[in-house]
């Protein structure tokens, strides 16, 4: 057996700690997940210019940034995770870097709609190749006892990318309406293309950096049976309709969380300039610093609590936190999105922010719970397809036609992101709640050897 397929003892025999090279793994994997996220997110801080130039409407160009980027996705998920759970995972992520990389800097060279959309198509794999790879890896390399922190690490490269799609792209921008930059073989180029050319080609070297230093680690098993050998695609589809109604209220719930990151993700920006009448730069630099300070901090600091929680005897913490945060969310958006004071406005939508990041580093670590080892590749893959296909893929075209249609003037992208995120959030805290006491079964049954 090849060394990637090869098993080990259950995760209670690896040692207590992380290790150097242990950290090295997350750490790069971290930048990895920037890069991600901040190729993915640019797009945000971009749209009304691109609009303009364009002569898109809403509608449309929500479909660049989220039903392209999920179309590849969907295309792209099922594939990567099953290589996931039976090949090396190393290559796949380094793969889908530099993939992703050259589709990032081909958004900057597009001249038409349809050429932008071909382009955000490719971005998909980022996150299809990436996502299952990186969370079935960690399990393979932290004790139990850290895995909530460690995904919480991993989780930060959404928070820290999407600050510096923010800050970058607010800088780029800035940079080239001042400098008029011309490239060669180009000639004079948009500002907004410059920012795409340029969050694009430094995720190249990063994929090499990966290739050529990142070893696959040799993947630990739990106690399921189930762990014995890679399974097959009926077997892993047999046991999410065995637990059907436990996978689909909660990966429903967790869509909910989805809905409402990527709402502000894609839409916050132009709230901002249009309602409240800031200038890019200045919505770089709140978001840009929302996310990567008090976004990374929620994570951090979910994860740390989790931590806390599991090792005090409350397993189902990781989930738990999800479930108490909204109780702080849908408060601080619903101001975020009809406060007419700006200073109110933005205060309300960082803290909502920070709220909503303490269980983004948690949803890998539910998935994980609830799912035996050799099959947590396609697992994630499942959920993220999920996440990804509400939360950027549909999300912010309903809440553009909402805002098109149902509202007016230029307040209407603040209700509509108010009536979208209240109802989603609602949602998650129900569909969760009524999931939980399933979820701490099927975890401890996993632990008893139950498929």
């Amino acid at each position: 057996m090849s060394a990637d397929l090869s098993l080990t003892g259950p995760a209670a025999e690896r040692p207590a700690r992380i290790g150097a090279y242990g950290w090295y793994v997350i750490v790069t994997l971290l930048v990895a997940g920037v890069f991600s996220f901040l190729d993915r997110m640019i797009l945000g801080l971009l749209i009304d210019p691109i609009k303009a130039e364009m002569s898109l409407s809403d509608t449309e160009v929500s479909l660049l940034a989220g039903f392209a980027f999920a179309s590849c996705y969907i295309l792209f998920a099922f594939p990567f995770g099953r290589w996931a759970d039976t090949r090396n995972r190393r290559n796949i992520i380094a793969i889908g870097i530099v993939l992703w990389s050259i589709a990032t800097v081909m958004c900057g060279l597009a001249t038409s709609f349809w050429g932008l959309f071909v382009a955000r198509m490719f971005v998909g794999v980022g996150e299809a190749s990436t996502g299952p790879s990186g969370a079935s890896m960690i399990p393979d390399i932290v004790p139990a006892e850290r895995r909530s922190l460690a995904m919480a690490v991993l989780a930060c490269g959404l928070t820290i990318g999407g600050g510096l799609a923010f800050l970058l792209g607010g800088y780029f921008v800035q940079w080239a309406k001042e400098a008029q930059p011309v490239l060669p073989l180009v000639g004079q180029i948009a500002p907004w293309k410059i920012a795409f050319i340029g969050v694009g080609l430094p995720g190249i070297l990063l994929g090499l950096l990966i290739w050529a230093t990142i070893r696959e680690p040799v993947r630990q098993r739990t106690a399921s049976a189930l762990d014995t050998h890679a399974p097959s695609w009926a077997e892993v589809f047999g046991y999410m309709r065995k637990h059907a109604a436990l996978f689909t209220m909660m990966f429903a719930g967790y869509c909910g969380f989805a809905i409402n990151g990527y709402a502000y993700n894609v839409w916050g920006p132009a709230y901002l300039g249009r309602v409240h009448h800031m200038q890019a730069s200045e919505v770089g630099l709140l978001l840009g610093l929302a996310f990567a300070i008090t976004g990374t901090g929620g994570i951090i600091l979910g994860g740390m609590i989790s931590d806390w929680l599991v090792r005090r005897g409350m397993a189902d913490a990781p989930i738990r936190i999800g479930v108490w945060s909204v109780y702080a969310q849908i408060p601080l958006f619903l101001a975020a999105y009809t406060v007419p004071e700006t200073p109110v406005a933005a205060t309300c939508l960082v803290v909502g922010m920070f709220v909503s990041c303490l269980m983004a580093g948690q949803q890998i670590v539910m998935v994980q719970m609830l799912t035996p080892s050799r099959m947590r590749g396609t697992m994630t893959a499942v959920f993220l397809l999920c996440a990804n296909v509400t939360g950027i893929g549909i999300a912010p075209t309903v809440i553009a036609l909402i805002s098109d249609h149902v509202f007016s003037g230029p307040q209407a992208i603040g209700y509509a992101l108010a009536t979208v995120t209240s109802l989603a959030l609602a949602s998650a805290f129900v569909l969760i709640s009524l999931a939980l006491p399933a979820a701490r079964a099927r975890a401890a049954a996993l632990q008893r050897d139950t498929p």
